[in-house]
């Protein structure tokens, strides 16, 4: 998990000088516009531009050294920027996703999976162990940073790093389903037996252990919200039967993404559905995920028929 430590501009000069790797803790505005994300390493020019614009401590956590090809990392950013493009969810005549919203999403996408080595090494392994477990994930973790673009967007606020964390976890929420059987991956799961149920019911907690043994190249926050994305606001969910405030948002936001994506993928039932009865069953959940996360998800996606 990456530490956050503090340093002056003086002090985060010369250490990069040294040699030491560091990106910001948190997006820096400077009137009214972000002057640094938080993918960049910071370099000495960066400093330079920070110079006069900061007084006191810095907040930055140290940029992980890696040795992944960045081709695949294009390869995997390209593949969700494909889905966002040409997928009915996010595309066609009838598409929802405003420009900014579109180019929001293409930013989040295109910055954290190449930012990232880690993460794209492992949606790599989730691709080549189930394409439809990694085509499932990229729409869920597309769902989720709608839905919280809306949610950001209602309540007058932008955090670039609440979406860096809820991208990072919804991309790899289901990155533990690849420590099961292989033949429950590509078995739909509402064709699990109560035994494959029982296993089923851990894949939260295996997520989270994967997430943390990549170190300081995720955040904390990532950790929490994956292992909660199945826990529901009543305490029907699962691995802890967590209730109400005790489920952090961004989890209710990926439950909410993921349950939506196996509906009309036909994962979830022995039967088919017709995308206005599932629309209408997520229409009467808002004891489940939340009001304003089933506002915000009806925002983008009410168009569905």
């Amino acid at each position: 998990m990456a530490s956050l430590e503090k340093y002056t501009l003086r002090e985060l000069e010369g250490l990069i000088r040294e040699g030491k790797k560091f990106r910001l803790f948190k997006p820096f505005m400077y009137n009214g516009q972000m002057l640094l994300n938080i993918e960049k390493v910071l370099t000495e020019s960066d400093i330079m531009r920070l110079d006069k614009k900061v007084f006191g401590p810095i907040e930055v956590v140290p940029a992980v050294e890696h040795n992944t090809n960045s081709q695949i990392r294009n390869a995997i950013a390209e593949n969700f920027l494909k889905i966002l493009k040409t997928t009915p969810l996010f595309s066609g005549e009838k598409h929802h996703l405003d420009f900014t919203v579109r180019k929001e999403c293409e930013k989040i996408i295109d910055g954290v999976i190449k930012g990232n080595a880690h993460l794209a090494q492992k949606l790599l392994e989730i691709y080549q162990s189930s394409k439809k477990l990694f085509i499932h994930s990229v729409n869920v973790s597309l769902i989720s940073i709608v839905i919280e673009i809306g949610l950001q967007t209602k309540r007058k606020i932008h955090n670039a790093l609440a979406l860096e964390e809820l991208f990072t976890a919804s991309a790899l929420h289901d990155i533990g389903m690849l420590s099961l059987p292989k033949e429950m991956l590509e078995k739909k799961r509402h064709e699990y037996t109560d035994d494959e149920k029982s296993h089923y019911r851990f894949y939260p907690q295996k997520s989270r252990d994967v997430l943390e043994s990549m170190g300081d190249a995720i955040r904390k926050k990532s950790l929490e919200i994956v292992i909660q994305h199945q826990e529901r606001l009543p305490g029907t969910g699962f691995p802890k039967g967590l209730k109400g405030k005790e489920i952090d948002e961004m989890a209710l936001i990926i439950g909410l993404a993921d349950d939506f994506d196996l509906m009309i993928s036909k994962e979830a039932f022995d039967h088919t559905k017709e995308i206005a009865e599932i629309m209408s069953r997520f229409s009467r959940s808002g004891n489940i995920y939340s009001s304003d996360v089933i506002d915000s998800f009806y925002t983008w996606f009410r168009y569905l028929k």
